[in-house]
């Protein structure tokens, strides 16, 4: 009786643990107003680095945000979370990038523009053991997306926040996003979310990823 009881529990005990998570991470960010923090992105593909960038992530709610790239040096993106203007410095070019909910693998960061539901953006959720750290687990809803998998790396000791954000692509790819120094409800200018090309700047037509 014991030993059946005890079973019980250890399949119990998982799903309570992750919705502890669940909650954990979607009350952080969903009550944030202003967030800034340092990014690294990285592409590995074959266990390799084929593309790495970094710099400052600025939100703004509702919707608001720029990416300021140190590396490529000049690279800049600033929009309302469905529409960026993508500055190119090399080329002296921007685009206007839209956001479908297919392809782009900042799709599964919603959570930074505060409209995080897990739930009802991923399936089949589940804490695992990814590179030896505990995840949250999911998968794309609809199948159709551009990615297969991602995995949130939360601290349970700073409010479950996450560090870091693996996107598996359904072209062998991926993707991680880590997060460091993040600072919450710091003072922003809402000037920095209007976009502003360089004098001269050439604007390319629309691309959706």
């Amino acid at each position: 009786m014991r030993y059946v009881l005890f079973l019980l529990l250890a399949a119990v005990a998982p799903a309570q643990d992750m919705g502890k998570v669940i909650d954990g991470i979607e009350l952080h960010y969903n009550r944030l107003a202003t967030l800034q923090t340092e990014f690294e992105q990285r592409t590995e593909y074959a266990g390799r680095v084929r593309d790495l960038q970094r710099g400052t992530l600025f939100l703004y709610r509702p919707q608001k945000m720029r990416w300021e790239y140190s590396k490529p040096t000049g690279k800049l993106l600033v929009g309302d979370g469905e529409q960026y203007k993508m500055y190119n410095k090399q080329t002296n070019q921007v685009r206007t990038v839209t956001l479908s909910d297919t392809a782009d693998v900042r799709v599964p960061l919603a959570f930074l523009l505060g409209r995080l539901s897990l739930k009802r953006q991923f399936k089949n959720l589940r804490i695992e053991t990814v590179d030896g750290r505990q995840a949250l687990v999911g998968e794309g809803r609809t199948g159709n997306e551009g990615y297969t998998r991602v995995a949130f790396f939360y601290d349970p000791q700073q409010d479950f926040r996450l560090d870091q954000v693996k996107v598996d692509e359904r072209n062998g790819s991926t993707t991680v996003f880590e997060f460091s120094n993040q600072i919450v409800n710091v003072k922003l200018d809402p000037g920095m979310f209007e976009f502003e090309a360089p004098p001269g700047a050439e604007y390319l037509s629309e691309q959706t990823f």
